[in-house]
C-alpha cells in the first residue's frame, strides 16, 4: 500500500510539474510568435543547406514509400499536378518531385517562410540533385527555379494567402496528388480546409499527410509529448496564437475526410509511446482520455483516396 500511494504520490508531483511548466512554455510561444511571427517549422535553420537538403530528399522519399504501400501496385509521380500544404521555408521537395517526373507542384501557405531563401541554396540543391541521378535534366530544373523566383510562369507555383483559400488558389478539379509534412496540424479550419481540397482535387485524387501531434515547444516535447492535452478548451484558447497546434486527434482526420468524399482512409502511427495506457492517459484533460484518441500516436501518416472506395 505504501509503495502504491507512493507512486500516486510521484505521478501527481509529474502531473502538477508539467501541468505549469507546460503553460510556461505555451506562453512563450505566443509572444514568440506576436514578435517574431510564426516559428521555424524545422529544428534547423536554411542556413544549414545541406541538412535542409537532405530532408527535402527524406520528405518526398518517405511519402512514395507510403504511397507505394498504400496503393499496392506502386505509385509514380509521372505526369502528376500536385499540391503541397504547408510547404516550409523552401520548396526543395518540389524541384525534387519535378526531377521525379511530377508534370506540376504547387504549394501555398498563410506565412511566406520562403522569402527570406537564398538563391545559393537552390543552386546547392541543384548540385546534389545532379550528384544524386546524373539523368536529372538540370537545366530545365534550373529554368523552373529562376522562372519561380522571379515570379514567372513556372511548373513550381507557390501561393501564399492569408486566408488560405484553396479553391481561389488553385480551381476545381486540378490535383492529383495532396502531400503535407507536419503542417496539418497547424491549420485552424481542418473541415473547411478538407472541403476545399475535395473541390480542387480530381476523382482518384490521392491524399497523404505526415501529422505531428505532439506539443509544439522544443524541450517539453520530448519530456512530455502529450502536454498540450493537459488543458482544457478554455484554458488552451488563453494562449492561441496562429499555428498553435489544433489538438484534432487522428480519428477527427479520418472523419472530417470521409465526410467530405474521401474513402480508404488509412492511418499509419509513426511514431507512437511505448508504455501503459494508464500512464499516457495520467494528467490529461478529461476530453483525451478515452481509446478512441489513441493519445499513444505521437505522429501519423494519414492516407486516402477520393472518390468510391476501391
Amino acid at each position: 500500500m505504501e509503495k502504491e500511494a507512493y507512486k500516486r504520490h510521484g505521478m501527481s508531483f509529474r502531473n502538477l510539474f508539467f501541468y505549469i511548466a507546460g503553460m510556461i512554455f505555451l506562453g512563450r510561444a505566443k509572444i514568440k510568435s506576436i514578435l517574431k511571427g510564426y516559428p521555424a517549422p524545422k529544428s534547423f535553420g536554411i542556413s544549414e543547406g545541406d541538412r535542409c537538403i537532405q530532408y527535402d530528399f527524406h520528405v518526398v522519399d518517405r511519402w512514395l514509400d507510403y504511397l507505394m504501400k498504400y496503393t499496392n501496385n506502386g505509385y509514380s509521380l509521372t505526369g502528376k499536378t500536385i499540391l503541397e500544404l504547408g510547404p516550409g521555408s523552401d520548396f526543395g521537395t518540389g524541384i525534387y518531385m519535378l526531377s521525379r517526373g511530377c508534370s506540376q507542384y504547387n504549394a501555398i501557405d498563410v506565412f511566406n517562410l520562403m522569402k527570406k531563401t537564398p538563391k545559393s541554396f537552390y543552386e546547392l540543391l541543384l548540385n546534389r540533385l545532379q550528384s544524386k541521378n546524373v539523368m536529372t535534366d538540370i537545366g530545365f530544373l534550373k529554368q523552373q527555379v529562376e522562372d519561380a523566383l522571379a515570379g514567372n510562369a513556372s511548373r513550381i507555383n507557390c501561393v501564399v494567402r492569408d486566408d488560405f483559400d484553396i479553391l481561389k488558389a488553385f480551381g476545381l478539379s486540378n490535383i492529383d496528388l495532396v502531400v503535407s509534412q507536419a503542417a496539418f496540424q497547424a491549420f485552424d479550419d481542418i473541415e473547411k480546409t478538407v472541403s476545399q481540397l475535395s473541390a480542387v482535387c480530381r476523382g482518384g485524387a490521392v491524399f497523404i499527410a505526415e501529422i505531428d501531434l505532439r506539443t509544439l515547444s522544443r524541450w517539453i516535447r520530448d519530456k512530455d509529448p502529450n502536454n498540450i492535452y493537459r488543458y482544457s478548451a478554455n484554458i488552451y484558447k488563453w494562449f492561441r496564437f496562429r499555428g498553435i497546434a489544433n489538438r484534432i486527434r487522428p480519428f477527427q482526420y479520418k472523419e472530417a475526410l470521409e465526410r467530405n468524399g474521401w474513402t480508404d482512409v488509412s492511418i499509419i502511427p509513426t511514431s507512437r509511446i511505448e508504455d501503459d495506457m494508464a500512464k499516457i492517459y495520467s494528467g490529461l484533460h478529461k476530453t483525451f482520455v478515452s481509446d478512441e484518441k489513441q493519445m499513444d500516436y505521437l505522429s501519423i501518416m494519414l492516407c486516402a483516396r477520393k472518390g468510391p472506395a476501391r
